[in-house]
């Protein structure tokens, strides 16, 4: 059995990392528009990565109710990030797609957490990030393994 102190250290840390990660998260958001919240960041960064979604599709994707995902698009058309247009292949439904101003800013904040993250990391050995690389990938895999 692991050692208590060990794991608690280690809970300790992951807790450090994703907050760390809201941090930045919440950071890029603000850097794209100023009045972007976080849930507003993950929908915007869904239809840049994945390009136009129907809004249940988001939904689906982001783990939210269709109220949610109605309420986060309608936010981000006022700020101008994302435009609704009809489905070609449904009529009756629409499409909600990134604006090419929202791209432009989406990747530039992208590129400057790149940059901060590799900027923290250059200190580091190479046998050090390859094993925090593989560390990395074997939690995000037990992870997957839960859902």
């Amino acid at each position: 059995m692991q050692d208590e102190k060990l794991l608690q250290s280690v809970e300790d840390e992951f807790t450090a990392i994703l907050l760390h990660a809201r941090d930045m998260l919440i950071r890029r958001a603000k850097s794209v528009h100023p009045d972007l919240q976080a849930p507003g960041y993950r929908l915007l960064s869904l239809v840049i990565r994945e390009d136009a979604q129907q809004q249940g599709a988001l939904a689906e994707k982001l783990r939210l109710d269709k109220a949610t995902i109605s309420r986060l698009v309608q936010q981000l058309e006022a700020l101008s990030l994302v435009v609704r247009t009809q489905d070609p292949s449904d009529g009756r439904a629409q499409l909600v797609s990134a604006t090419d101003e929202a791209r432009q800013k989406w990747r530039d904040s992208g590129n400057t957490l790149r940059q901060e993250l590799r900027k923290q990391l250059t200190e580091w050995e190479e046998t050090d990030l390859q094993n925090f690389g593989k560390l990395l990938h074997r939690l995000n895999i037990s992870f997957e393994e839960l859902v």
